[in-house]
C-alpha cells in the first residue's frame, strides 16, 4: 500500500503535501515566514536577485523596498531590533551586497539579528572553469590582468562581520543550510549571510520540513548544559542572599535574546533591590519602578548613579556589553569580587568563567527557584541622584536642556522612540522614561544616518504586528542627509511616526571634537519644511510640517500632536551649532570636564 501524503499548511498558493518538493525561492521564503514575527522583507532588487524574487510573491511575506541597499539594511537592523528577531535584507551581487555592508557590520557590532540574502552569479559562472575566465559585471578584476577574477571576493569581505555564511549550490543540502544559518544568527544575536547562485531559485526541493520541523521555535534560547545552568543558578542565587546591598545592572544584550527583557523585569520585581540600566541598556528596565536608581555610565553617569551602584556589595551584571561609549570610556569602577557577569555566551562569578551558558536559561532557573525572603530588602541610597548640570545655556532661542525637559514630559507609556547617533542622544540618559517605553538606537557603532531608515523598519514592524504604539524619531539635520530618501517610505507604505529633526546647521558632535568654525563640518542648508513636497504623492499626503524657533512654539507644537495621531508629523527644531549636553562634553576629554572653563559652569 502506498503510504498517505500528508497535507502541509500553505498561506498562498496551491496546498502540499509531504512527499511535495518546491523550487527552492520559494521554499526559502515559506521557511523564512515560519520564523518568528518575520512577515516582511526588505531589500533592493538586482539581476542576480530577480528570479529569487518572484517567489516571494507564492507567500504572505511583504516587500519593503528600499531606496538604496545600505538604506535597506538599515530597515533590517530596525525590524530586527523591535521584534528580537530576523530581519531579512536581499541585495545583489557586488554593488548590492557592498553598498548594505556597513548596516551589517553595525548589526554585527551591535549584536543584532540581520539576515543578509545576496543574489550571485549562477553556479557554472562561478565554478566551470572556461566561464570563470570571463569579466562579470558587478565583479572587480583582478589585480594580475592574465588571471582570473576571484568570484569569491565578497564573500570573503564578510567573514569577519557575520557570525556564519553559506554559498547554496546544491538541492540536496540547501534546506540543511538555511536552517543552519538561522539557527546560527539567533543562537549569537549575529548577522548571517546566504549566497544563492542565480540559477538555484528555481532548482526544486524536498519541501517536508516545512510540516515536520518547523521554524517557529528557531528563536528559543536552548539551554546546551542543564546541569551547569542549574548550578550556576544555585550559586548566584546563594551569593545573592549573602550579600547585605545587591544591585542589578542590565545592558542591551537582555534584548537581544527570546523572553530576556520580561525575565528580568519579573526578577527584579521579585528581587526588589536597586537596579539600574547602562547606556545601551535604557529600556531595559521599567525606569518609574521603585527599585530603579539610573543609567550607569561609568564618570558620565548622573551625579549619584555612580556612587550608588558602586557602593553595592554585589553587583549582577546582565547583558553586557563592554565597549568605550556603553562603559563611560572604560570608567566603570566594579571590582572583581563584587561582580557576577551573566553574558549569552558565559557567565563570570569573580574570576572564574564558565563558559557555553545563556544568562537567559540561567535567569529562568533563578526564577523558578528563587526564595525571596533570603534577599536582603533595599536600603535608601546613601547618594543623592540628580543631574550634573542642569541646564547649559545656548545663544539659539531653544537649548538641547530645554528640549531634552520638554521631551522627557512629552513622552508617554508605551512609546517607541528611535534616537540618531547625534549630541541629543548624550542627553537621553539624564532623564527617566515612563513605563513600557521602547528605546533603540546605535549606541556603539555610531553610523550617522542609520537612525531614519531604520524607523522605518520599526514602523513596520509595529504595522506587522498592528501595534497602536507612537514611533517617534528624533534625527540631526547632517544625519538625514545622508540616508534622507527613505522618509519616503513613510507615506508610501501608510506609517505615520513623529519626527523632531534638529537643526544645528551641520555637524555639531564633530564640532565639539575638533573644528567649531571649519568648513568641513558644515553641510548644505536645506528647507526641511519644504522636504515632504517631494514625497508625498496622490492622496497619500497627510504630512504636518513645522519649523521651531523658540520654547513657545515647542511647547504648542508638542501639545498639538496628540490630536494629530493619523498624520505624520515633522518638526524641525532650530538649535545653535555648538549646543550639545555635557557628556559629549566630557566624552571628548575623556577624564576632564571642559564646561568648568569652556561655559563658566562648576561640576557639582
Amino acid at each position: 500500500m502506498a503510504p498517505i501524503a500528508q497535507t502541509i499548511p500553505t498561506t498562498a498558493g496551491s496546498p502540499l503535501t509531504e512527499s511535495s518538493t518546491l523550487p527552492f525561492g520559494e521554499y526559502l521564503f515559506r521557511r523564512l515566514h515560519q520564523v518568528h514575527k518575520v512577515k516582511s522583507i526588505f531589500g533592493v532588487p538586482g539581476d542576480f536577485n530577480l528570479s529569487l524574487l518572484e517567489h516571494l510573491y507564492k507567500t504572505d511575506l511583504e516587500w519593503i523596498g528600499g531606496c538604496n541597499e545600505l538604506n535597506a539594511g538599515y530597515t533590517a537592523d530596525g525590524y530586527s531590533r523591535y521584534n528580537n528577531s530576523l530581519g531579512v535584507v536581499i541585495t545583489t551581487y557586488g554593488v548590492g551586497e557592498l553598498s548594505c555592508i556597513n548596516a551589517i557590520a553595525g548589526a554585527f557590532a551591535e549584536n543584532v539579528k540581520v539576515l543578509h540574502i545576496v543574489g550571485v552569479p549562477s553556479r557554472m559562472a562561478i565554478f566551470d572553469e572556461q566561464e570563470k575566465k570571463k569579466h562579470l559585471h558587478h565583479l572587480v578584476n583582478n589585480i594580475d590582468p592574465f588571471a582570473d577574477s576571484d568570484r569569491f571576493v565578497y564573500t570573503k569581505m564578510v567573514e569577519d562581520i557575520t557570525c556564519v555564511s553559506e554559498i547554496v549550490t546544491d538541492a540536496t543540502t540547501a534546506a540543511d543550510q538555511v536552517d543552519h544559518v538561522i539557527k546560527e544568527i539567533f543562537k549569537t544575536s549575529r548577522p548571517g549571510v546566504i549566497f544563492l547562485p542565480v540559477d538555484m531559485s528555481d532548482v526544486p526541493v524536498e519541501a517536508s520540513r516545512l510540516t515536520l520541523d518547523p521554524a517557529d521555535r528557531f528563536h528559543i534560547v536552548e539551554d546546551q548544559d542543564p546541569a551547569l545552568t542549574n548550578k550556576l543558578s544555585t550559586v548566584i542565587l546563594e551569593k545573592l542572599y549573602k550579600s547585605t546591598n545587591p544591585a542589578i545592572l542590565a545592558d542591551v544584550l537582555v534584548s537581544r535574546y527570546h523572553d530576556g527583557v520580561p525575565l528580568l523585569r519579573e526578577f527584579v520585581d521579585r528581587a526588589n533591590v536597586h537596579s539600574y540600566t547602562t547606556f545601551m541598556g535604557k529600556s531595559i528596565l521599567d525606569e518609574c519602578h521603585p527599585t530603579f536608581v539610573g543609567d550607569y555610565i561609568g564618570l558620565e553617569s548622573n551625579k549619584g548613579v555612580k556612587e550608588n551602584l558602586e557602593d553595592s556589595d554585589l553587583v549582577l551584571f546582565f547583558g553586557p556589553h563592554l565597549n568605550e561609549i556603553n562603559t563611560g570610556h572604560y570608567s566603570f569602577d566594579l571590582q572583581e569580587g563584587q561582580l557576577i557577569m551573566l553574558h549569552s555566551d558565559y557567565i563570570k562569578i569573580g574570576s572564574e568563567v564558565f563558559r557555553g551558558v545563556n544568562f537567559v536559561n540561567v535567569l529562568r532557573q533563578m526564577l523558578d527557584i528563587v526564595d525571596v525572603s533570603k534577599i536582603p530588602g533595599p536600603r535608601p541610597v546613601p547618594f543623592e541622584v540628580s543631574p550634573r548640570y542642569p541646564h547649559i545655556p545656548s545663544s539659539a532661542s531653544i537649548s538641547q536642556s530645554v528640549l531634552l525637559k520638554k521631551f522627557e514630559s512629552f513622552l508617554r507609556t508605551g512609546d517607541v522612540v528611535v534616537c540618531e547617533t547625534g549630541s541629543f542622544m548624550f542627553g537621553i540618559p539624564d532623564f527617566r522614561f515612563k513605563t513600557d517605553v521602547t528605546y533603540i538606537a546605535q549606541g556603539f557603532y555610531l553610523s550617522i544616518g542609520m537612525a531614519l531608515p531604520c524607523s522605518v523598519g520599526v514602523g513596520i514592524a509595529l504595522r506587522d504586528e498592528g501595534s497602536g504604539r507612537r514611533l517617534i524619531l528624533v534625527e540631526g539635520d547632517g544625519s538625514a542627509q545622508m540616508t534622507i530618501q527613505e522618509i519616503s517610505a513613510f507615506p508610501h507604505y501608510g506609517l505615520t511616526p513623529i519626527i523632531f529633526l534638529l537643526n544645528n546647521s551641520g555637524y555639531t558632535v564633530e564640532r565639539i571634537i575638533l573644528g567649531e568654525e571649519r568648513t568641513y563640518n558644515d553641510i548644505k542648508p536645506w528647507n526641511w519644511s519644504k522636504v515632504f513636497e517631494l514625497f508625498e504623492f496622490g492622496n497619500q499626503g497627510h504630512c504636518i510640517s513645522k519649523t521651531i524657533h523658540n520654547e513657545d512654539e515647542l511647547e504648542r507644537a508638542m501639545c498639538e500632536i496628540d490630536s494629530n495621531t493619523s498624520n505624520l508629523q515633522f518638526f524641525e527644531v532650530i538649535l545653535d551649532k555648538l549646543d550639545c549636553p555635557w557628556r559629549f562634553h566630557h566624552m571628548n576629554n575623556y577624564r576632564l570636564f571642559p564646561l568648568e572653563k569652556k561655559i563658566g559652569l562648576t561640576l557639582n
